[in-house]
C-alpha cells in the first residue's frame, strides 16, 4: 500500500498556540524548520530528522499553551526538565520554585532517608484513618472504660497515676508522639526495675488502647525501643508464728480481724478495706471477695478456716469490717508492730497465709485460686517456705477465752 504522502507546514496546535514544521530541500540533504512566534517575535530550531523536529514542535506548543516562556529560552536537555518539573507539580498549584525549596529543606531534615519513603511512613502513621485525640483525652477515656469494664479500683488508682504523668509530659496529640519521646520520658523517671516495668505496661496496654480507638496507627511501635529491665528476685519474707501470736496479743480489737483476714485467709490489704461484713456471713464457711473488690477484678470464695472464725468474733449483719480511714489502718498495723517487737514487712501476711497454705494442703492450685494468684507465682515465690508442722502450728492460733492468743509450746520447731 503506497504510504500517505505528508503535506508541509505541518502544523501543531496545543489550544490557540500553533507551532509550524517546514522541510527545505537543498543539494546537501532535507532540512525541517521549527517556527513560533513569542512576544511578536519569530524564532526557528532546524533539525535533519522529522521525528525530532516534530517532538520539538510538540513541547514547545505545549509550552506555549501552558505559558512557560521562560523554559522555552532553554535548549535541549534542561528544557525538557523543566517541563517534566512544571508538569509534576501543575495539579497541586505549587510553583515550580516553591516546590524545589520545599523539597531541599525536606531533605535536610530527613538527613538522608527518601523523601517519598518518609511520606509512605507519615501516611501509615498519620493516614486518614487515624483521628486526632489529645494525650489527657485518650488516657481520660481509657481509664473510663476501664470503670465501666468493672475493673479493681486498685487497678483503676496504678493508671491514674502512671497514665497521669505520661499525659502531664505530654500534651499534643497522640499521632505527634515518636518513639524518641517515649524513649525520652522512660529515661527521665527514676525508678525501680519493677516500676519501671509497671510504667512500661501500664503505656503498652494504653497504647493499643489507642490503636483500638483510632487514635493511633495499628503499625505505630512506640515503645518498640524501650526495653523490659531485670528485676532483682527478692526472696519473700513470710513471720513465724510466735511472731503472728505476738502482733494479734498486742492488736485492738479493731485492727485484730483484719491482721486474721490476711494472716488466715490471704485478703490483700486493699481487699480487707473493701470487706464487708456481709461478705462474710453471706456464705457460710467462705469470705465472697467481690470482682469489684479485687485486685484482679475476679470473684473469688475463701474458706474461713477454724481459728480466723474465732478472730472474726461475733459477726454483723451489715458496715465495714474496718470503720476508720486507710491512713489509720496502716498506721495502726505499725504501731502494734512496734509494741509486740515485730519487724513489720510489705504483704507479710498475705505471704505467710500463702506459705502456709501450701505447707498444709500441698496443692498449688487450690491454693492459688483462694489467694486470686497463679499457679505459676505460687509454685515459684512460696514453694517449701515451711513445714506442714509449721503450718499446723500457723492455722492454730486462735484467741483464748480471756482474750488472749492460746500458747505455743515452747519445745516446738517453727
Amino acid at each position: 500500500m503506497k504510504a500517505k504522502r505528508q503535506r508541509f507546514p505541518i502544523i501543531v496546535k496545543r489550544g490557540s498556540s500553533v507551532v509550524k514544521i517546514y522541510r527545505d530541500r537543498k543539494s546537501t540533504g532535507t532540512y525541517y524548520r521549527v517556527a513560533y512566534h513569542i512576544g511578536g517575535k519569530r524564532h526557528r530550531l532546524h533539525f535533519n530528522d522529522l521525528e525530532k523536529a516534530t517532538s520539538e514542535a510538540e513541547a514547545k506548543a505545549s509550552q506555549l499553551s501552558r505559558g512557560d516562556v521562560d523554559a522555552m529560552q532553554l535548549s535541549g536537555k534542561d528544557r525538557l526538565v523543566y517541563g517534566r518539573a512544571v508538569e509534576a507539580v501543575r495539579e497541586y498549584g505549587v510553583p515550580l520554585d516553591a516546590a524545589a525549596l520545599e523539597y531541599s529543606e525536606a531533605r535536610k531534615i530527613l538527613d538522608g532517608v527518601g523523601l517519598v519513603d518518609a511520606a509512605r511512613f507519615y501516611a501509615r502513621h498519620h493516614g486518614r484513618d487515624v483521628k486526632r485525640k489529645a494525650v489527657s483525652d485518650a488516657v481520660r477515656e481509657m481509664i473510663e472504660a476501664k470503670k465501666v469494664a468493672g475493673v479493681s479500683s486498685v487497678y483503676l488508682n496504678d493508671l491514674r497515676y502512671r497514665l497521669g504523668m505520661f499525659a502531664d509530659c505530654f500534651q499534643c496529640d497522640l499521632v505527634s508522639l515518636t518513639r524518641d519521646d517515649m524513649q525520652s520520658f522512660f529515661d527521665s523517671i527514676d525508678l525501680s526495675a519493677r516500676s519501671f516495668n509497671n510504667f512500661l505496661r501500664a503505656l503498652k496496654t494504653f497504647c493499643r488502647f489507642a490503636q483500638d480507638r483510632g487514635w493511633l496507627s495499628k503499625e505505630a511501635d512506640l515503645l518498640g525501643g524501650v526495653k523490659r529491665r531485670k528485676e532483682k528476685s527478692t526472696p519473700v519474707e513470710i513471720l513465724t508464728p510466735p511472731e503472728m501470736a505476738a502482733l494479734l496479743e498486742h492488736a485492738t480489737p479493731e485492727i485484730a480481724p483484719c491482721f486474721a483476714l490476711g494472716a488466715f485467709a490471704g485478703l490483700r490489704s486493699e481487699e480487707i478495706l473493701k470487706l464487708e461484713w456481709a461478705d462474710v456471713t453471706r456464705r457460710p464457711g467462705f469470705i465472697e471477695v467481690a470482682a469489684h473488690k479485687a485486685k484482679t477484678a475476679t470473684r473469688r470464695l475463701v474458706p474461713i478456716t477454724d481459728n480466723l472464725a474465732h478472730w472474726l468474733g461475733p459477726l454483723r449483719a451489715n458496715g465495714l469490717l474496718w470503720q476508720n480511714t486507710k491512713p489509720m489502718f496502716h498506721k495502726t498495723r505499725l504501731r502494734v508492730a512496734a509494741k509486740a517487737d515485730v519487724k513489720w514487712k510489705q504483704n507479710v501476711l498475705r505471704h505467710s497465709f500463702i506459705s502456709y497454705r501450701l505447707a498444709e494442703i500441698q496443692d498449688v492450685n487450690r491454693v492459688a485460686l483462694e489467694a486470686g494468684n497463679s499457679p505459676q507465682m505460687i509454685f515459684r515465690h512460696y514453694r517449701e517456705l515451711a513445714t506442714p508442722d509449721q503450718a499446723r502450728t500457723w492455722f492454730s492460733i486462735a484467741p483464748a477465752a480471756s482474750n488472749k492468743v492460746i500458747a505455743i509450746s515452747a519445745g516446738r520447731k517453727v
